[in-house]
């Protein structure tokens, strides 16, 4: 059985888009980087994680189509 367990989003602000889930579905911020660059929302079994554009970049060698 395959199981859907982890969704990285890359948005321009990481605190913006945590917010927007919190108020938009009711989800629990779970933890936010110190640097605000990565951030994780509490969903259930499936973990909805935001990464910054600008660290999409540096750890993805070949980028991203946004």
């Amino acid at each position: 059985m395959i199981k859907f367990a982890y969704t990285i989003l890359y948005v321009e602000d990481v605190l913006k888009a945590i917010h927007f889930y919190e108020q938009a579905f009711g989800f629990t911020q779970k933890f936010i980087t110190p640097d605000n660059s990565y951030g994780e929302v509490i969903t259930g079994e499936t973990t909805l994680s935001f990464a910054s554009k600008t660290l999409a970049l540096s750890n993805l060698k070949d980028g991203f189509a946004e």
